[in-house]
This record gives C-alpha cells, sequence and structure tokens, in this order.
C-alpha cells in the first residue's frame, strides 16, 4: 500500500458521524429535511437561490450538461486528462466528446488546441481543474 494514491481525502468526526446515525434513524434517508437544509446552507454559501443535491459528480455533471443544453449532436470540448464521468455525461445527453490537448506545464487545457477544435456542432467547452491530477503527477515523479 505504500504506492497506493488515494482518490480523496476524507474528513469525518464525531459529529458527522452522530448527524449520520440521527438520519439513519429516520424513516426519511433520502430526500428528507436534511437534503433540504443541505441544498439551503450550499445555495446560501454560494450566494445562490437554489442548489440541488444529487447522488454524484456523474449526475451532476449529466444535469448541469442537460441545464446547458447539451443534446443529440452537440459537440463539447473537453480534456482528456479528467474522470470519464466528464465525457460519459456528454454522451448521456446525445452529445459528442471532443477531447483537445492539455498544456504540459499546466495539465489544463490548451486554449489554442481548443480553438483548432470549434466547430459549428460545438455547444460548450468544458474544462477541468487538474490541480489533483497535478499533485498526482508530482507524487508519482518522487
Amino acid at each position: 500500500m505504500a504506492n497506493f494514491i488515494s482518490y480523496g481525502k476524507q474528513w469525518v468526526d464525531r459529529k458527522d458521524i452522530q448527524e449520520v446515525v440521527k438520519v439513519l434513524k429516520t424513516n426519511r434517508i433520502t430526500q428528507g429535511p436534511k437534503i433540504e437544509e443541505f441544498e439551503r446552507v450550499i445555495a446560501e454559501y454560494c450566494g445562490v437561490k437554489y442548489a440541488v443535491a444529487v447522488s454524484s459528480g456523474t449526475t451532476a455533471l449529466h444535469l448541469a450538461y442537460t441545464t446547458a443544453g447539451i443534446g443529440q449532436g452537440d459537440e463539447v470540448i473537453t480534456t482528456p486528462l479528467t474522470f470519464a464521468a466528464t465525457a460519459n455525461a456528454i454522451i448521456f445527453c446525445g452529445g459528442r466528446p471532443v477531447f483537445a490537448d492539455i498544456q504540459e506545464d499546466t495539465l489544463n487545457l490548451d486554449p489554442e488546441e481548443i480553438e483548432k477544435k470549434i466547430t459549428k456542432k460545438t455547444k460548450a467547452i468544458v474544462p477541468v481543474d487538474s490541480l489533483d491530477t497535478l499533485a498526482i503527477t508530482m507524487r508519482l515523479e518522487k
């Protein structure tokens, strides 16, 4: 396990565990008042009118693309250096992911490569923050 690369790190304390246990003891594990409270707190934190809790990052991307109007035949430019859900959610909507290359020094999309990929079918450009990828790459190089 010395070379194991964690996908993410969670910080769970006793209070978090107690809150989960409280919800598990109710008959409203999903779609209950805690979800509404969570959405309200997130909306306030972000300074927006609404927030919607979903089951996963993949679902969030699918919802975002649907809301943006991605549909049959639309092209969406994104990076190949990301989790599969970035492209899969485009496909769920009937769109086609178009991969643009990254800049070697930042691991983020290269604007010049994006320009080369734009067509009349391009509906969106989806950049992905590659800080996590950069951290993993740096760790692997050590």
